[in-house]
């Protein structure tokens, strides 16, 4: 599952693309329109104090889709006042410093600088999207006690971020943390550790095809930390299935099963 509860896809950038389509159908060779929505919303989480983001944070993540065989965009780059600042484009179309983008003024604009696609439908041919989630800064392999209850209360704080005012009491509390690899299909890899010693007895449950493990079962086992394992992943602090089962829909071929808490 690569984005939980309310952070998912994030749909300000496509209706901005869908409005513009109407009034101004076929691109030019140099694309753009309003940054103001974007930069609001990933400012907010830039705006938390450095103690709610030095163990989890809010991860973005950009990238374009090319859809029509062709080549990505030349560049892409952020308008602000007349300065144009570059973002990086990777080859597979990842925009991995996207995040710039929550310093910007209200009157910068998202542009893309794109020849082989003159006059084309600016709905056609390429897609982009933008992915957000709350991931533990550290991936190296090892998560102790401490860390692990902070990032669930700090996490609670981002995904709060998501909602407007009153709203935010309708965020549900972290009580597990979810195993999400960069591999797809990776089985859970773990242990539950007392110094170099493994603690036998931690067990999972599974939610959309990903393992969830619950931080109050690490520290009933005795154990002082989490130890992961399988390759490179992250981790994301959650509520339990039956809460995430209200605001995650498993796609078709992901089989979860969504145990009581």
């Amino acid at each position: 599952m690569r984005a939980f509860l309310l952070a998912g896809l994030i749909s300000i950038l496509p209706s901005v693309v869908q409005a513009e389509d109407k009034a101004l159908p076929l691109r030019e060779r140099i694309n753009c329109f309003p940054a103001k929505d974007i930069a609001k919303f990933v400012s907010k989480f830039q705006g938390l104090s450095a103690e709610k983001r030095d163990t989890v944070d809010m991860i973005f993540a950009a990238s374009f889709k090319v859809t029509d065989g062709g080549p990505l965009p030349e560049r892409i780059f952020i308008r602000d006042n007349g300065v144009e600042n570059n973002l990086t484009l990777t080859l597979d179309g990842n925009v991995p410093d996207f995040d710039k983008v929550g310093s910007v003024s209200k009157k910068a604009e998202l542009c893309s600088e794109d020849s082989s696609r003159i006059g084309t439908p600016r709905s056609e041919g390429i897609n982009f999207s933008i992915m957000s989630d709350v991931h533990f800064l550290d991936n190296t392999g090892y998560h102790d006690i401490a860390s692990l209850e902070e990032g669930l209360k700090d996490g609670k704080s981002h995904y709060k971020k998501m909602l407007p005012g009153p709203m935010s009491i309708l965020v549900p509390r972290l009580t597990y943390v979810m195993i999400e690899y960069d591999a797809e299909k990776t089985p859970p890899q773990y242990r539950a550790v007392k110094g170099k010693d493994v603690v036998e007895g931690l067990t999972h449950i599974m939610f959309c095809e990903t393992a969830m493990i619950k931080v109050e079962d690490i520290e009933a086992l005795g154990a002082d930390g989490l130890k992961v394992m399988g390759g490179p992943y992250n981790l994301t602090p959650v509520p339990g299935p039956k809460t995430l089962a209200k605001f995650v829909e498993c796609s078709k071929d992901e089989e979860g099963e969504n145990k009581e808490e």
